[in-house]
């Protein structure tokens, strides 16, 4: 199994969820209004600092993460202005 950790930001969301469901993974779990900073910036959500992130976490069996990889690399190329999508795929031991 693999964890892939998403990080999206900008206003379109639901685009990493159906990329997600798309390509093979069952299901997601999503943190709205994640607030950090990175190689763009601090994002906080404050007047000084605006924006908000999504954060995303789905355990996907290994056999499917290449195609879900996959898919969001093709969605990273496809991202408009202002939107931004990084993500990492981490190995699993066990998810029950």
């Amino acid at each position: 199994m693999k964890l892939f950790w998403i990080i999206y930001a900008g206003p379109r969301a639901s685009q990493v969820t159906e990329t997600l469901l798309a390509h093979g993974a069952t299901g997601y779990t999503e943190f709205p209004k994640a607030h950090g900073t990175g190689t763009h910036g601090p994002i906080q959500g404050t007047r000084a600092w605006p924006g908000e992130e999504v954060v995303l976490t789905s355990v996907v069996a290994a056999e499917r993460a290449a195609d879900v990889a996959a898919g969001l690399s093709t969605l990273q190329d496809a991202l408009v202005a202002g939107e931004r999508l990084h993500f990492a795929v981490l190995p699993v031991e066990q998810f029950r």
